[in-house]
């Protein structure tokens, strides 16, 4: 079986292979140096350059719209941000629902060919969701004082496991109504479980924090970032991911910017995970939707 496609496919499953190692190699501190420096540089970068997107996307030519652009995404992010502070459980609810279409979406549309079935966003979400809760079970004492800490509501363990075990019957039972019209989704079967695998194997052996960090930055923000250039320039290639990053820059700066204002606002009231994943979530949201014209012009 094929499993290696194109060059990134190759480095992103040798990478999760060295990953596996990481905790019985590093620290839980270095790990997480790790696993930040990698969200704060791809992870942040793939979502925090939505505007600069979808004005390339747009059949308006837009001139001078730096400081507004960057005034709204501020807002929007900031936003976000403030709900997760004052209405954390409906806040936290809503990123993991998107977060998990999201996953779903970036992991599975080039195998679907009717992607505004409501089939299809089912699977995106019902997929998503498994791998998200795959990784919650597996560090489930960590996730609960995590959700505890971010929302004040403590999580019976076996809420986690409910939810893992629906959304992969609703995975499996999806995949294999979609798969009778996809032949690129029944094709890439083995391959699938393959990744699941690998995804069990890292999250049990790895804390919520580098578990997370990996599958994040490998599995989705980089197949996340070769969309978005390949889209915008045609081909994925150091010169236009040069060309790409130059663009998307002051975003993620500002993006960088935003997460340290946040942890300085709040840094007394939440620890620094639960603000990590709150911006994470509040970057999530408005970038969701930008993927998704970008997959529809596609």
């Amino acid at each position: 079986m094929k499993f290696i496609k194109d060059n990134l496919s190759s480095s992103i499953i040798v990478l999760t292979f060295l990953a596996l190692a990481v905790p019985e190699l590093f620290s839980q501190e270095i790990q997480y140096v790790m696993a930040l420096v990698g969200i704060f540089s791809f992870g942040i970068l793939h979502g925090s350059n939505d505007l600069f997107v979808i004005e390339n996307l747009s059949s308006n030519s837009k001139q001078n719209q730096f400081v507004k652009s960057l005034s709204i995404y501020l807002g929007v992010v900031l936003t976000f941000v403030a709900i997760f502070y004052f209405i954390p459980f409906i806040a936290l609810l809503a990123f993991v629902l998107i977060s998990g279409y999201h996953f779903g979406e970036q992991h599975f549309h080039h195998k679907i060919s009717n992607q505004k079935s409501i089939l299809a966003s089912l699977f995106y979400l019902s997929y998503g969701l498994l791998v998200l809760f795959l990784l919650l079970y597996f560090n489930s004492s960590e996730v609960i004082a995590i959700i505890e800490d971010m929302t004040s509501y403590l999580v019976p363990e076996k809420v986690l496991f409910y939810v893992l075990l629906f959304s992969m019957l609703g995975s499996l039972i999806l995949y294999l109504i979609l798969s009778k019209n996809n032949k690129a989704l029944r094709a890439s079967a083995l391959h699938n479980l393959f990744y699941f695998i690998l995804f069990s194997g890292l999250f049990y052996v790895s804390d919520v924090v580098w578990g997370f960090a990996v599958y994040f930055v490998l599995w989705h923000s980089l197949p996340s970032l070769k969309d978005q250039v390949n889209s915008l320039y045609g081909t994925f290639d150091l010169k236009n991911f040069y060309k790409y990053f130059k663009k998307a820059f002051p975003y993620w700066l500002a993006s960088i910017i935003g997460m340290c204002v946040v942890v300085w606002i709040f840094k007394d009231s939440k620890n620094f995970l639960s603000l990590l994943f709150a911006f994470i979530a509040a970057i999530t949201f408005p970038h969701v939707f930008v993927m998704r014209k970008l997959f529809d012009r596609d």
